[in-house]
């Protein structure tokens, strides 16, 4: 997922705005911004368990394709 960072010109000064994918959040400073997409992007990243029941969908699934 790309996540950008940019700099708006509003009536109150400058906010940071990060958008990630359909989501876009608002920051006062670029500090804010940049450690929030940080952080974003290292859980998404993470390594993330499947539960049993999914992943025996989807074997279940890719067999059905490969048949």
């Amino acid at each position: 997922m790309e996540i950008l960072i940019s700099k708006m010109a509003t009536k109150d000064g400058e906010q940071w705005l990060v958008k990630a994918g359909t989501i876009a959040l608002t920051f006062k400073d670029q500090a804010s911004a940049v450690e929030f997409s940080e952080k974003l992007k290292e859980r998404i990243e993470a390594p993330h368990d499947l539960p049993l029941a999914q992943l025996e969908k989807l074997v279940e699934a890719l067999e059905n394709e490969t048949a």
